[in-house]
């Protein structure tokens, strides 16, 4: 009868273990560890439908729609019949305008990128409303599907002037009766903003047109420059005479600072 070396038996051993340990690991840690996943996935999961499905639900399930962007952008351009219900006010006026918590409400917002629609949902979950909807990529895709949009109350286009992130300071500077106007929300105000700059958000501005100066320069702020040409059209519409975007938004303005830190 042949022998076999201490090294070789450790070996084929260490083999035998390992097997063993796979074994468990694929009947024991893995479905456990998939369960894991699979709840928290349904957890934070949102129920995302398209603009087919959104029309099919308000016809014939009575669907509420309900705008998540400020009143005037509401007014302004909206799917019919939508509800004008800034996100900032969800949890003071969703519950009064819907009472009975099972029934069915789609949120929407300008695009895809806009995450206002998401943060809607979570809170209407949060409220104890059971039948929730988000509409994928929001008043874009419902346009883009040929559906009608309506205006109430349509805000007066006028021709705005921009200016980009790396004039401000300068211009500020260079004019410092300058009324810097920060229509984003108020924590995203808090997180980081410029010194000076008065916050007021987009959804109450139509509220607190009186705190604007009408005879200085007003530099309106917005998250990207998606808002704040309507903002601007809106004020000057109502007899603020000097009025300047930012060009792309707090975002631009961050990024650019960040890259000649950097540099």
């Amino acid at each position: 009868m042949g022998w076999i070396s201490v090294d070789l038996m450790v070996s084929i051993f260490h083999r035998k273990s390992l097997r063993k340990a796979a074994v468990f690991i694929m009947l024991f840690i893995l479905p456990f560890l998939s369960s894991c996943k699979a709840t928290h996935t349904q957890d934070k999961s949102q129920k995302n439908i398209d603009s087919p499905t959104a029309v099919y639900l308000i016809k014939e399930k009575k669907a509420a729609v309900i705008d998540t962007m400020s009143y005037l952008e509401c007014m302004d351009h909206r799917i019919p019949g939508s509800h004008c219900i800034a996100l900032e006010e969800i949890d003071k006026k969703l519950l009064p305008a819907f009472p009975n918590k099972s029934q069915l409400l789609i949120f929407y917002c300008e695009s895809d990128k806009c995450s206002r629609a998401g943060q809607a949902y979570e809170k209407a979950k949060l409220l104890g409303y059971e039948s929730v909807y988000i509409l994928e990529d929001g008043l874009v895709a419902w346009k883009r599907a040929g559906y009608e949009v309506e205006t109430i109350q349509r805000v007066k286009r006028a021709p705005v002037i921009s200016i980009k992130s790396v004039r401000l300071k300068e211009f500020i500077k260079e004019r410092k009766d300058t009324f810097v106007l920060d229509i984003r929300s108020e924590d995203a105000f808090k997180a980081n903003h410029l010194d000076g700059a008065k916050n007021i958000p987009f959804f109450m501005l139509h509220k607190r047109l009186d705190e604007i100066p009408k005879n200085v320069p007003v530099i309106v702020i917005d998250e990207n420059g998606k808002r704040s040409f309507l903002a601007c059209c809106y004020l000057i519409n109502n007899g603020v005479k000097d009025v300047i975007r930012l060009f792309g938004g707090m975002e631009t303005m961050v990024r650019q600072t960040r890259n000649k830190d950097n540099t």
